[in-house]
């Protein structure tokens, strides 16, 4: 059984991206893990070890507590939006979230992790300096990011950006296996500054896949955001994927140019996989 890790602050960001969670859950008939991760103070010389103890450990009680209280919360979210059978566990770790999750991920054998974005402008946080932005550039594993605010409408149609390389196809094949359960098809887009492409690779992805719910397309453009931009919006996009190869992909994909776009355009969930 497949497992989606999914972790959480309790708010109202994380909550949102929690019925994501259960959707793709349930999709791919995996079980479910709630995380939260908290982090001790810093604290100043002279105190007694004693009193020190006792903070942390109070420290420690109050963060099951909240898990504990918020489990009743998260259930009854599931049941009212008709996931009740979804297998759910909750997990309490010490420690940054950066730091927790690769180890959690290893433990548990995590097959991908859903995140919400933080704050109030939603999908710039997840781009930088984000608990979400460290998950996409350092697991293993695929992130997928729901924007802050976005409201869950099904999956119908998947984009896919690709430079038609060997290593794009694992993540392509992934894709058909959930398009397949959700009876949606992928999109897939190559991006051309000068109108030139690999055609005998078109060609031969074309056939490959022939038998698969993916289509191509090809777009002109001198900056890939604009492109990406307008093929969310021809093809109706409902989950944007890219596979992150290197620093100056993410640079270059996730500038405050595409951000800000995308909040103001289109507000879609971002699924990175890792080359």
């Amino acid at each position: 059984m497949k497992k989606i890790l999914f972790p959480t602050d309790f708010s109202e960001t994380a909550n949102n991206a929690f019925l994501y969670a259960l959707n793709l859950a349930e999709n791919q008939n995996a079980e479910l893990y709630v995380l939260h991760a908290f982090q001790y103070p810093m604290v100043s010389g002279g105190i007694d070890a004693g009193i020190l103890q006792d903070v942390y450990d109070t420290i420690e009680l109050n963060n099951f507590e909240n898990l504990k209280d918020h489990i009743p919360f998260l259930r009854k979210m599931a049941e009212d939006n008709g996931f009740a059978n979804v297998d759910l566990k909750f997990f309490v770790k010490e420690g940054m979230l950066s730091f927790v999750l690769p180890t959690f991920i290893e433990d548990e054998k995590v097959d991908f992790v859903v995140m919400g974005t933080t704050g109030n402008t939603g999908f710039d946080k997840v781009i930088f300096g984000s608990n979400t932005m460290n998950a996409i550039k350092h697991l293993k594993v695929p992130v997928l990011s729901v924007p802050n605010g976005y409201e869950y409408k099904g999956i119908n149609n998947i984009g896919f950006t690709t430079i038609f390389q060997d290593k794009d196809r694992k993540a392509l094949d992934y894709l058909t296996e959930i398009a397949y359960r959700y009876k949606a098809k992928v999109h897939c887009l190559h991006v051309s500054k000068d109108g030139n492409y690999d055609i005998p690779t078109l060609n031969h992805w074309k056939e490959y896949y022939k038998d698969e719910p993916v289509d191509f397309s090809i777009y002109t453009a001198n900056e890939s955001v604009d492109a990406v931009l307008e093929f969310i919006k021809e093809e109706k996009i409902d989950l944007l994927t890219v596979v992150s190869r290197n620093k100056g992909f993410f640079e270059k994909l996730f500038s405050p140019s595409f951000t800000k776009k995308i909040l103001s355009q289109h507000n879609v969930p971002l699924f990175v996989f890792h080359e």
